[in-house]
């Protein structure tokens, strides 16, 4: 095996994985949800959606390791998962019907949701056996800024085109756009993981009780569950709303919304090397405190500034949110797996994202039970996300100060 030449490969292979993600699972099919007639509270559904299906990742770990990771196995459920993104686009010729196309459009979104969490955690494993430890922050740090490179090309062009369809009477032909870039992301994705190496993976078959009791138990990785958790109820909640409150009570167009997107993903590529580079001493405290702080002053902004000012500040928040992002995500994709215990990395890794899928499945729950459909309880979900991020900020400091911060990776 050529290290240089399989790391290249499963750099441009998450590349593009993680770029079709941005596209297909968040602003422009919210986007598209807006135009399809679906309610709010269906588009906060599909907002968090990604991460209530985490809980499957819980039956992942048992099946794979008896089932082995084959390639066969794992690029079969891969397609499935890749190829469902595009069938969105179908949903507008079938029917007329807000009611069907609702139920059309999570039928699409939970085969996409469940087939993406079934392959994460084999993915995961198969880039962190082939990446050596030393080249992982630079891995992830150089996969965000080609990926929100990638993203803000498209964000910036999809503005254009979607603003030009719309003026002319034809924005579904616009979206169609959307989905062949899409397709054609995927293909070349997929195409890729065909022709890359897979490493040999070594764990031993674990059924559903050890996913769960082996990292429950473990107690220097519960901090790793507290903070994940606090983080996606606080972000999952923030979120939910934010592209419906842009497009439906702002009132912003597409070019505006393409401008975000992209300030969102300019900041986290640009940061992610800052964040790569403090994460080399692997003290977590020094990435979570500033994270916190950062996401509690966007929120709070989106919750007090009123509508007219808040249009023109929108950039500096998406900017603060973006570089909020880049600092999570080098705790995501590096401290969850170093602090899992060696020959069950299969197992806490999907007990994590099990917990992640607890917890944000209370949020549809929770806005069901108390928000309504309009901008106030919209606003009062900013006010939850920073409350909460205050929250994770207080227990992070408090096990900093009781030098319980290392959350050291080291065993």
């Amino acid at each position: 095996m050529n290290y240089k030449k399989e790391y290249n490969k499963y750099l441009i292979s998450s590349v593009l994985d993680t770029a079709n993600n941005k596209i297909a699972s968040s602003s422009f099919i919210t986007a598209f949800a807006v135009y399809l007639g679906l309610s709010n509270f269906a588009i906060g559904i599909y907002t968090v959606l990604d991460t209530i299906t985490n809980i499957i990742q819980i039956f992942a770990g048992p099946l794979f390791s008896k089932i082995g990771q084959s390639k066969l196995v794992v690029l079969t459920n891969y397609s499935i998962y890749r190829l469902s993104s595009v069938c969105f686009a179908f949903i507008p010729f079938l029917t007329n019907d807000i009611g069907f196309r609702t139920f059309l459009f999570f039928v699409f979104a939970s085969i996409y949701a469940i087939t993406g969490e079934l392959g994460y955690i084999t993915f995961v494993n198969w880039r962190m056996n082939l990446v050596k430890k030393e080249d992982r922050p630079i891995f992830a740090s150089t996969r965000n800024i080609y990926k929100n490179t990638l993203v803000m090309i498209f964000s910036l062009a999809m503005g254009v085109i979607l603003d030009s369809f719309t003026a002319n009477g034809y924005e579904l032909y616009g979206f169609i756009i959307l989905f062949i870039i899409i397709f054609l992301i995927a293909f070349m994705d997929i195409f890729i993981r065909i022709n890359t190496y897979k490493p040999v993976i070594k764990e031993k078959k674990v059924t559903i009780k050890e996913t769960i009791s082996k990292p429950a138990r473990d107690k220097d990785f519960r901090r790793v569950l507290i903070i994940g958790g606090l983080n996606r109820f606080a972000y999952g909640i923030g979120m939910m709303y934010l592209n419906v409150f842009l497009l439906r009570y702002l009132k912003i167009d597409y070019i505006y919304y393409s401008f975000l997107n992209i300030l969102i993903n300019l900041s986290d590529a640009l940061f992610s090397k800052f964040w790569a580079k403090r994460t080399l001493t692997r003290k977590w405290s020094k990435i979570l405190l500033p994270m916190s702080i950062i996401y509690i002053f966007s929120f709070i902004l989106l919750f007090v500034l009123n509508d007219n000012i808040l249009r023109f500040c929108l950039p500096i928040i998406y900017v603060l949110i973006g570089f909020g992002n880049s600092a999570y995500e080098m705790f995501d994709h590096i401290a969850i797996y170093e602090h899992a215990k060696d020959n069950y990395k299969t197992s806490y890794v999907t007990f994590e994202r099990f917990i992640e899928g607890i917890v944000t499945a209370t949020l549809p729950m929770i806005a069901c039970l108390f928000f309504k459909e309009n901008i106030s309880s919209i606003k009062i979900t900013f006010l939850l996300a920073a409350t909460t991020y205050f929250i994770l900020l207080l227990y992070v400091k408090v096990k900093r100060n009781k030098n319980i911060n290392g959350l050291s990776s080291e065993k």
